[in-house]
């Protein structure tokens, strides 16, 4: 049996909730703890680094930015573009939901109850929250470069700029994962997307929040 502890208030980042999950890392119970977990309307999960975090829905800026970035890989008919959907990797526990993954198109019956394979993940996308940014800049570029995912996207509306992590390189006995490149460009600026997905961004339409309502 997994138990969880659902967080007290001082344990809370802004409007995002941790939960701590109360058990060894063996992957069968911490995964089996992600998948029993009820979760509030409204909020998304992700396991992630052995907790699972609760994060509000999207504002409606973060939506048309994943929104246009999936328009334009629409053509790429062998790409699937799939968005707010939990993708898994046979050799780690994580389970992180990215804004947007784009993976080889399939549809076999057998594949319908399982999540979507992480390491066949060609690109990910990740619109910064106001609510935890950390998770999208810090520990999901660890995550998903342990993954192997050859490019990660970082949107950022609240500095105006994108950053393009490449370059992948796992855990090894003296360093964590990491991006061992990566490449910043404002809004505005097109975005040249290399191999495995060799196709150019179109950013003159994004747009960054307003100064906060008062």
């Amino acid at each position: 049996m997994v138990g969880i502890v659902w967080p007290q208030p001082a344990n809370r980042r802004g409007d995002v909730a941790t939960v701590t999950i109360m058990a060894s890392r063996d992957l069968p119970d911490v995964q089996q703890a992600f998948r029993e977990l009820i979760v509030p309307e409204g909020f998304r999960a992700e396991l992630i680094d052995g907790e699972i975090i609760l994060s509000p829905s999207g504002r409606r800026l973060h939506w048309r930015l994943i929104s246009r970035i999936t328009a334009q890989l629409a053509p790429l008919t062998e790409w699937e573009c799939v968005t707010e959907q939990t993708i898994q990797h046979p050799r780690f526990t994580d389970l992180p939901e990215p804004d947007l993954a784009v993976l080889p198109y399939t549809d076999e019956p057998a594949d319908d109850d399982a999540y979507h394979p992480a390491d066949e993940v060609a690109f990910v996308v990740e619109v910064v929250s106001r609510s935890n940014p950390h998770n999208d800049e810090v520990r999901k570029t660890d995550v998903y470069a342990r993954f192997g995912i050859p490019l990660y996207l970082i949107v950022d509306p609240f500095k105006g700029r994108c950053v393009l992590r490449l370059a992948p390189r796992g855990d090894d006995e003296t360093m964590g994962p990491t991006y061992t490149e990566h490449r910043v460009f404002p809004f505005g600026e097109p975005i040249e997307l290399p191999s495995p997905l060799n196709v150019t961004l179109d950013t003159s339409a994004f747009r960054t929040y307003g100064p906060p309502s008062t």
